[in-house]
């Protein structure tokens, strides 16, 4: 086994923004600059696996000019026949 003489932190919260790594074999969020594990080996997540949720999606209300305008456009489609 590797000794390391300096143990990298690690954090039980989510936090990739705060320069966190993610080893999904250890489940556990290392703050390192090493691109591997250092107790597993295995690459470490620098992102999630999954988008963030909708949840907190910025609404834009458009204006009402623009939704007429947007009415009188006409769009035609050819096709290679």
């Amino acid at each position: 086994m590797m000794l390391l003489e300096k143990q990298p932190k690690m954090s039980l919260r989510r936090s990739y923004a705060n320069g966190y790594k993610y080893c999904s074999r250890c489940r556990v969020y290392y703050l390192t600059d090493s691109v591997r594990c250092p107790y597993c080996g295995i690459l470490l997540r620098n992102s999630p696996r999954k988008k963030k949720s909708l949840r907190n999606a910025k609404v834009v209300e458009v204006p009402e000019d623009i939704l007429k305008e947007a009415e009188k456009v006409k769009v035609t489609v050819k096709t290679r026949a």
